[in-house]
Formats: C-alpha cells, sequence, structure tokens
C-alpha cells in the first residue's frame, strides 16, 4: 500500500469511527496525530483493516502500535446453535493454526448489516437452515491486545434438523453435543476457540436450552 494511501484512508477511518480513536480520561496508551508515513491504515481488504497508529505509552515514550479492526466497522457474529435440545458443533479448519477445531457457526459482518442479520446468515451458510428463533446472549472482544472490534454472541433455536453444512468453507463433520457431552469435550481439551466458550458460558448463565 503506498503511504500516501495509507494516510488517506487512515483519516477516513478516524472520521467514520471515532469511537476506535477515543483517548478516555486515564487512558494508560494515547493515540495521537500520525505525522509521517509510516502510520495509517498498513493493510485492508474486505474482512480486515491493519493499523498503525502513532501513541504515546504510559512512560511518557512515543511509538507505533499495530490494531486490527474489521473493515465493516463491527466484528461480527457468533451463532450457538440448538437443534432438539442439543447444541449444534461444527469441526471447521483453521488456517491460522492449521488445526481442526470445533466450534459454533461465526461470520464477518458485510457492510450495513446488523448483528442479528449476520448471525441468521451465518447459520443458514453453514448448516444450510433457514428457520430459526434467535437471542442475543452478549457481546465481547476476541483480542483486546490486538483486535479492536466487538463481536455479538446469539443463541439460536433452530425450527428443523440439520441436513448438511458448507464444505467449502473447510467444514467436514457436524455434531450435536448435550450438556454432558459439552463438559467432557472442553476437559478434553477439545473446544478452545473463544467465541464457542463465550457462547456457551453466557448460554449457562441465562440457562437457555439445552444448559435449563
Amino acid at each position: 500500500m503506498r503511504p500516501k494511501l495509507s494516510l488517506s484512508r487512515y483519516r477516513t477511518l478516524r472520521g467514520r469511527h471515532p469511537e476506535l480513536f477515543a483517548n478516555p480520561p486515564g487512558a494508560g496508551t494515547i493515540i495521537l496525530a500520525a505525522r509521517d508515513d509510516s502510520f495509517g491504515v498498513r493493510y485492508k481488504d474486505r474482512y480486515v483493516t491493519l493499523v498503525r497508529d502513532r501513541v504515546r505509552f504510559p512512560d511518557g515514550t512515543t511509538g507505533a502500535y499495530i490494531r486490527i479492526l474489521h473493515t465493516s466497522g463491527i466484528g461480527g457474529a457468533a451463532i450457538l446453535p440448538v437443534c432438539d435440545g442439543k447444541v449444534v458443533l461444527v469441526r471447521h479448519f483453521r488456517h491460522a493454526t492449521r488445526r481442526r477445531h470445533w466450534e459454533i457457526p461465526r461470520g464477518f459482518a458485510d457492510s450495513g448489516e446488523s448483528f442479528e442479520q449476520t448471525a441468521r446468515r451465518e447459520t443458514r451458510e453453514e448448516l444450510g437452515t433457514d428457520g430459526m428463533r434467535v437471542r442475543e446472549l452478549g457481546r465481547m472482544h476476541t483480542d483486546t491486545g490486538l483486535i479492536g472490534t466487538e463481536v455479538a454472541l446469539y443463541w439460536a433455536e433452530l425450527d428443523g434438523p440439520v441436513t448438511g453444512y458448507d464444505a467449502g468453507e473447510g467444514i467436514d463433520q457436524v455434531r450435536l453435543a448435550g450438556p454432558e457431552e459439552i463438559d467432557s469435550m472442553l476437559a478434553r481439551g477439545e473446544i478452545t476457540d473463544s467465541f464457542t466458550l463465550a457462547a456457551i458460558l453466557h448460554a449457562r448463565r441465562l440457562r437457555l436450552s439445552p444448559f435449563q
């Protein structure tokens, strides 16, 4: 990316999402004006934007801090689907870890989508089912040291059985697991995905099916 374009996109981003550049009272790390071409938007695609901020650290020194923001402005959604009183998990191959993970469906928000629209779309795309009753569970930040935008968590009760999955997304298995099986998978270290862990925590807190 050309430096001038980097700073131009950075200024546009600050104008559209000032909340992501706020310096609240007592903030440890203060975002400063970008003075040269080494700062700004260093990479951008449909999904993520890599930002290099000029900052003043708590010890008074100045330097750079790299963050990842979701290009849509909101992070996306993760959905804990329930069918016949069991949680629907998908086994997904992830490039970042080079491993398969048992997870709940999730995905980036498209431009202009609400959190709930993203949740419904991702459930349809990954599980091939349309009918569902959804409820927001809460919000989460996946890595507060690196990723600046939040993700919404949902619980979804599916109207019908799961009859397939999206192999094109790297999914190769679907598993329906009750509370005891979920606990066993957690104990064996088979569920490590942060979205899935957070959604299970909220569903247990609210005593939603199947954690009633």
